[in-house]
């Protein structure tokens, strides 16, 4: 009996000690999602398609009603890297790109030259951004054939590369609209 009482025990001990060794599977760390931009959300209608290449972060917006707004958070990584937005609309009576601490509004003339005038609105007020202000964003019409861009775009996009430091680790949230003249 004393034999059966120590048998017992150490199957006892055993089952103990592989419990004990037992521990629950641990949820993998965060993907690389969490170090790509996410958009947050949109309008019905409108889509955004975020890539990242060779260190510039691309965001393609398309949009059927040609009115929209759309919210994209940027990792506090990814907020010194060049960002450009290529609206595929027919022309760009206006855009507004907002921080949460200032907003730049942009506007493409519908006739040639195209002529582009840009604010910027902070607490201090707003200001008309000049040609050589460092806080004025690029705007280029791009045609995806050999053709000259004209507006209304047939066959291309208007690419907006924000300022640099527009979108900081202080600002990672980019809230977006935009209207189309040809809506």
């Amino acid at each position: 009996m004393h034999q059966t009482f120590l048998h017992t025990v150490a199957m006892i001990a055993c089952a103990l000690l592989l419990l004990a060794a037992c521990r629950p599977i641990q949820p993998a760390p965060p993907t690389s999602a969490s170090t790509a931009p996410v958009v947050e959300s949109t309008d019905d209608g409108d889509a955004l398609t975020i890539s990242v290449e060779d260190g510039v972060t691309t965001i393609d917006i398309t949009s059927a009603r040609g009115i929209g707004t759309a919210q994209v958070r940027f990792p506090s990584e990814m907020t010194a890297t060049p960002i450009v937005l290529r609206f595929h609309l027919h022309g760009l009576e206006q855009a507004i790109f907002d921080n949460g601490a200032q907003q730049l509004e942009i506007s493409v003339s519908s006739h040639d030259p195209y002529l582009v005038s840009q604010s910027l609105l902070t607490s201090a007020g707003a200001q008309l951004l000049g040609e050589t202000d460092e806080r004025r964003a690029t705007i280029e019409l791009v045609s995806v054939t050999d053709s000259e861009p004209t507006i209304p775009l047939q066959d291309g996009y208007i690419a907006v590369t924000l300022p640099p430091g527009f979108i900081d680790s202080a600002h990672p949230l980019l809230t977006l609209r935009w209207i189309d003249f040809y809506r």
